[in-house]
């Protein structure tokens, strides 16, 4: 008796490569455009982070130093923060300065979030200042910084800053480029 020896060949069809094919293009076609929206929405949420965490930071060294501290953009266009800030103690009491010589430098930092945009209303154009108990130093006007990006409103977020000095987080935002 002979035994016959069967040989199977391993690999795919045509069939099955282009099925293969069709299936990863539409998985790439659904996947990339989620991954850029969520890449997105987490440039906008860590800006909007950084910026109220170091407006928390303003406002806890005001009460602890007993001084008032100040915030100042460091960009050369009004009510746009995306530049970056300075925060200084101000030897002014009324605060709202720019940074001299009794100042101390308390931190220094910038946002580089590509197409992030941090705008400011009127009340703090250039300057943000903390009274020594932590109220807002802005001759009783709240402010609102809008964070958004390319995609508008609906995506981006507002920080808002009370009279008390107390910051929030509002989403979606109401207008990217606050009055």
């Amino acid at each position: 008796m002979q035994h016959a020896i069967s040989l199977r060949m391993c690999g795919f069809t045509l069939i099955e490569l282009m099925v293969t094919v069709v299936v990863l293009s539409i998985l790439i076609g659904v996947g990339v455009p989620s991954f850029t929206a969520f890449v997105q929405d987490s440039r906008v949420s860590a800006a909007t982070n950084r910026v109220a965490s170091v407006l928390n930071y303003a406002r806890s060294e005001a009460s602890t130093r007993a001084n008032v501290i100040t915030l100042e953009r460091t960009s050369a266009s009004a009510n746009n923060w995306a530049l970056g800030w300075e925060v200084y103690t101000d030897a002014d009491s009324l605060g709202n300065t720019t940074r001299a010589g009794a100042d101390t430098l308390l931190r220094s930092a910038s946002l580089a979030y590509t197409g992030v945009s941090v705008a400011s209303n009127a009340a703090a154009e250039t300057w943000i200042s903390y009274r020594t108990d932590g109220m807002l130093n802005e001759a009783g006007n709240a402010i609102v910084i809008a964070i958004c990006d390319e995609r508008g409103e609906a995506n981006g977020r507002d920080i808002q800053i009370n009279l008390a000095g107390r910051v929030s987080v509002v989403s979606p935002s109401a207008d990217c480029s606050p009055a």
